[in-house]
């Protein structure tokens, strides 16, 4: 008996079998299938093996399905019983892509699940695929394994895909009419695009034929931690909702693996997003996001939040941060502020916004557009903002006192580096109750020689108000009306300071001893880290004669006073010859 079932598949035309299969799988899928090779065996077991297996899906040659091998085992008692029962399909060499899934998909898109039965009249135990690569227009993955496991009907009791590394594994068995399923992935290895590499990757949920519920998704790597759960829906239209989470996100080398700029320090908190549209590559067209965020860096915590909706194809958005200091740049810190705005494409709009910061407050509004290179207009207002912890900030300490003004300005430049090249801006300010530090007008209107008498303390000038307009223009700046009052002194003039930082103008300086009756012409010079303040020449000279006439103080005021007229008197003279 073993040696008639040994014998029987050679004397059966294999080649005539193979043709015939052919024949049939071509009527049955109405697509040209071609089988190379089929081989037929009794023993050990009764199985059947088709190697060359191509079938013609579609039009284009991306829908072309190519399998390397097929090997079918079955059960010999049933099959002599006349059932057909398969121990175990195998599969090899397998690449499936988007369009041989689709055309698969359409082929069996009108079967039901008794129709499935009924057209596959025989019972199969287990399944399997070795080498099995999923091919997209940017990459290939795999190769995988999948096995599958039926206890009885259609659907499979439990279906397992991993890679051969083990790094990715699939698990997937039915729960009533879903299907539950757990996707763990480590070593960086995932079935689809991500822009990142990850430590691990788990992702626990249930598959309906209309939505996908991700009961928990937990991603580790870059020294960081975020779960999140969620759904995805496409009944009417596609929408994805996402509740994320982390207790630790490391900024600095997440952004570097994402080729952004690195910022220090972690995020925690939560944040909801939103996503919703027509297909599942236009969800991003309606979005909103909710984020409640605290980001530490260097002992210091700061509370973040931001909420966007899609609105008219603008994402307008609230934004608001406490006690954050500025990760990047100057070490600037704010107590409290919120932004309210909207963004489309490369177009920012502030429609409100303010900075409660160095006791003060900055209240801004304006527009930013950085399409074709860097354009913005702005309107800023400052209320009592503190100017010498400010300037701190920046290794400077040139003036205190209490900044109120009014801002207005346009910033054109082809790259961010080059801003204040091509900003042009107007400010009228006032700043009370500060000191100006490195300058003691009162002392350089009293006509001293600096090198005779050399100050006894730092020099300053206390005042209990200043004055005037700022312009700005290429790196180009004015301070123009500028007026200073004191107890000591009332000053006014105008000084100019160019993009190398110097300082070229004229100060009039009227001293409390002369009754501010009389004032003092001053040049002004240096640079604004070391600035100069000396007499005119002509006011030397007529404060000389005044002094020897009428005494010091009033007489030194007055022969300044007078030089300067004759001095005055001198160009015009010059001018007319």
């Amino acid at each position: 008996m073993l040696g008639i079932l040994a014998v029987v598949p050679h004397a059966i035309n294999q080649d005539e079998i193979r043709t015939t299969l052919s024949d049939q799988l071509s009527n049955a899928l109405d697509r040209p299938v071609e089988i190379e090779q089929i081989s037929l065996r009794l023993l050990p077991r009764p199985s059947v093996q088709l190697n060359g297996i191509s079938a013609e899906l579609g039009n284009p040659p991306r829908e072309r399905l190519e399998i390397g091998r097929l090997h079918a085992g079955f059960s010999l008692l049933p099959l002599l019983q006349g059932k057909l029962e398969i121990q175990q399909l195998s599969l090899q060499d397998v690449e499936l892509n988007p369009q041989v899934v689709d055309s698969i998909k359409q082929m069996f898109a009108g079967l039901e699940p008794r129709d499935g039965a009924a057209a596959m009249p025989f019972r199969l135990h287990s399944a399997g695929i070795r080498n099995l690569t999923w091919r997209t227009e940017q990459r290939t993955y795999g190769p995988f394994r999948l096995d599958a496991r039926w206890d009885s009907g259609l659907k499979p009791a439990a279906i397992i895909l991993q890679d051969t590394r083990h790094a990715i594994r699939l698990h997937a068995s039915p729960e009533q009419e879903q299907w539950g399923f757990t996707l763990h992935s480590d070593k960086g290895m995932f079935p689809f695009e991500l822009p990142v590499t990850l430590d691990q990757f788990t992702l626990t949920g249930l598959y309906d034929k209309q939505q996908i519920d991700f009961e928990q998704i937990t991603l580790k790597g870059y020294d960081s931690r975020v779960q999140a759960s969620g759904r995805l829906q496409w009944s009417d239209g596609w929408q994805l909702s996402l509740d994320t989470r982390t207790d630790s996100l490391a900024l600095a080398p997440l952004l570097t693996a994402l080729g952004r700029p690195s910022l220090p320090g972690r995020i925690a908190g939560e944040c909801a997003i939103r996503l919703q549209g027509p297909a599942a590559e236009r969800m991003h067209e309606q979005r909103t996001y909710d984020c409640r965020l605290d980001y530490l860096n260097q002992g210091q915590e700061a509370a973040l939040t931001f909420e966007s909706e899609t609105e008219s194809g603008r994402d307008r958005f609230t934004a608001t941060a406490a006690n954050l200091t500025l990760p990047v740049g100057p070490a600037l810190h704010f107590r409290n502020s919120a932004f309210k705005g909207s963004l489309a494409g490369s177009q920012l709009q502030i429609h409100s916004g303010y900075i409660q910061a160095y006791a003060g407050e900055l209240s801004v509004s304006g527009e930013l557009d950085w399409g074709h290179g860097w354009q913005t207009r702005f309107n800023s207002r400052m209320e009592d903002v503190q100017l010498e912890p400010l300037l701190q900030v920046f290794e400077q300490r040139i003036i205190s006192g209490g900044l109120t003004g009014q801002c207005q300005g346009t910033v054109q430049a082809q790259a961010i580096s080059t801003l204040l090249e091509g900003m042009e801006m107007g400010c009228d300010f006032t700043i009370s109750q500060g000191v100006v530090y490195e300058t003691d007008l009162e002392r350089a209107a009293q006509l001293i020689k600096l090198k005779d008498a050399p100050p006894a303390r730092e020099q300053q000038t206390p005042f209990d108000r200043l004055s005037g307009r700022l312009t700005a223009s290429r790196q180009h700046y004015r301070l123009e009306d500028l007026e200073i009052t004191s107890s000591a002194l009332a000053a006014s003039g105008d000084i100019a300071i160019n993009p190398a930082r110097e300082l070229k103008g004229e100060i009039s300086v009227g001293l409390e001893k002369t009754g501010k009756v009389l004032s003092v012409p001053l040049v002004v010079a240096g640079t604004t880290d070391e600035p100069t303040f000396r007499p005119t020449k002509s006011s030397m000279a007529g404060a000389g004669a005044g002094t020897l006439i009428l005494g010091p103080g009033i007489g030194t005021a007055v022969g300044a006073k007078i030089g300067e007229a004759v001095d005055n008197l001198t160009s015009i003279f010059k001018r007319k010859d």
